[in-house]
């Protein structure tokens, strides 16, 4: 079995060397279940020192590969890396540094143990995040359980899971497409489990993922989602 590591990168400068050579360490330390493994980073049209520091890191780590494209925001970066994965098996990561590539280990026992899709939840977003962020995220954990029966905790966290769930066809343009995969994933009959993972402060660059165009676009997906799926249709 082979695993592709895949994370979006943009204007990651502050720590995407960092978070690169953990991953490198973590992967290169482990025993099983996986063979080979790669590293995808798609640079989403990076306007700071990131292309220079993925190519310098290429040169390092020859599982290191870097797709770059315009930027085209993070519902288009990572779906452009898990299209470039070649994996049997993908963990999607962020490239800010608030993932430690520690929680790859922690989120492994419950694959090994059967899971085809493993959702890192993070337990700490009231040290990290603002109020109104944390009630934005519980607002998108909360809805797809009463609108769908399927628990969706944390669906923009890190993700372990088989490669057919991340090759999806999605009706989601917005980056509510995570909560769409795992309702997908229920509805197909896949077993998802969740578990508690490490996430940090921000060390650099700046976050997006709870823009105001991102919650519109999110919540347009969200009842286009339902009028998909309340029928049962998948």
């Amino acid at each position: 079995m082979m695993l592709s590591v895949v994370m979006p990168v943009y204007n990651e400068q502050a720590s995407i060397r960092n978070v690169v050579q953990e991953h490198a360490n973590v992967l290169r330390s482990m025993a099983a279940p996986f063979d080979s493994w790669e590293i995808v980073c798609v640079d989403d049209g990076s306007r700071d020192s990131t292309p220079e520091i993925l190519a310098e890191l290429q040169r390092e780590h020859p599982q290191l590969r870097v797709v770059r494209q315009p930027n085209q925001g993070i519902f288009r970066a990572f779906t452009r890396a898990y299209q470039e994965a070649r994996g049997t098996h993908v963990y999607s990561t962020g490239s800010d540094g608030q993932w430690p590539a520690e929680n790859l280990l922690t989120m492994l026992p419950q694959l090994q143990a059967g899971a085809d899709l493993v959702v890192g939840v993070r337990t700490n977003r009231r040290q990290v995040y603002t109020m109104s962020r944390r009630i934005v995220s519980h607002a998108f954990n909360l809805l797809p359980r009463l609108l769908f029966s399927v628990r969706v905790e944390d669906a923009g966290s890190v993700k372990l899971g088989r490669r057919e769930i991340f090759q999806f066809d999605l009706i989601s343009r917005s980056v509510f497409f995570e909560a769409e995969r795992i309702i997908r994933a229920h509805n197909s009959g896949f077993r998802v489990a969740f578990v508690p993972i490490q996430f940090l402060t921000r060390s650099g660059g700046k976050a997006t993922g709870a823009s105001w165009k991102n919650i519109y676009t999110s919540t347009v997906d969200l009842i286009r989602c339902w009028f998909r799926y309340r029928g049962g249709q998948h």
